[in-house]
């Protein structure tokens, strides 16, 4: 039986990285005290509240 949590997460999401974007996501994650997990559900939330950032014209 799996350890009790407040908010459970059941979907995995993967994709595939280059060197460069794991370099950045590595480095951001550290330079935070966050897993890589947290810094990209951080980002879907910043995203999710700035409507007008357009992340794929990046």
């Amino acid at each position: 039986m799996g350890k009790s949590v407040e908010n459970p997460k059941k979907f995995i999401i993967s994709c595939r990285v280059d060197d460069k974007e794991m370099d950045v996501l590595q480095s951001l994650a550290q330079e935070r005290g966050v897993s890589i997990s947290t810094l990209l559900r951080n980002s879907l939330t910043l995203l999710e509240n700035n409507p007008g950032a357009h992340p794929s014209h990046a």
